[in-house]
C-alpha cells in the first residue's frame, strides 16, 4: 500500500499555491481558489490526502515578519494577512468536513518561494512556477519526505 498524496498548500485570499507529491514526487503545481480546490477535491475523490498546510494564522508570523513603520502600511499588510488567514480557516473547514487529514507548519524563511533555483534543485522541476506555487511545494516536500520508501511517521 502506497502512502498518501501529498499536498503542499500555500493559503492566499484568492487562489492558493498547491503542490501534489506521489510517492515523494512532486507531479503537479496549481493555483486554485476554494471554490477550484473542492471542485479538485471531488475529481480525486479516490484519493488518500495529506495536506502540508503553512500556517499563516501564526500570530507572531504576523507581525515579526511583515512589520511597518507607517501605521498606514502595517494596516494594509494586517488587513492582507488577514485575509489570507481567513481563507487558511476556509480550506481547514473544508478539509476536516472530508475528513482528510493536514498538518500545520509555522512559516519558514528558508521556504522556496523566493528561490527558484532551490527549488528546481530540490524537486527536479523544470516547468512553470511562482512563488506561491513554490511555497507549497516546499510544504508539500516536508510532508513528503516523512512517506518515503512507504514508511509513515504520521498519521
Amino acid at each position: 500500500m502506497s502512502g498518501p498524496v501529498v499536498v503542499g498548500l500555500d493559503p492566499d485570499s484568492k487562489r492558493h499555491g498547491v503542490a501534489v507529491y506521489r510517492n515523494g514526487q512532486l507531479e503537479q503545481l496549481l493555483m486554485l481558489s476554494l471554490v477550484e480546490l473542492r471542485a479538485w477535491l471531488d475529481a480525486n475523490s479516490t484519493e488518500r490526502f495529506l495536506f502540508s498546510i503553512e500556517d499563516v494564522l501564526s500570530q507572531n508570523f504576523v507581525y515579526a515578519r511583515n512589520s511597518k513603520s507607517s501605521k498606514a502600511a502595517h494596516a494594509k499588510v494586517a488587513l492582507s494577512v488577514g485575509r489570507c488567514q481567513q481563507a487558511q480557516e476556509e480550506v481547514m473547514r473544508e478539509l476536516d468536513a472530508r475528513e482528510v487529514p493536514y498538518h500545520l507548519h509555522k512559516p519558514a524563511r528558508g521556504n522556496w518561494a523566493n528561490n527558484k533555483d532551490q527549488f528546481e534543485r530540490v524537486t527536479g522541476w523544470r516547468s512553470s512556477s511562482n512563488p506561491e506555487t513554490r511555497s507549497a511545494a516546499y510544504f508539500g516536500f516536508i510532508a513528503s519526505r516523512k512517506f518515503k520508501n512507504n514508511n509513515p511517521v504520521w498519521m
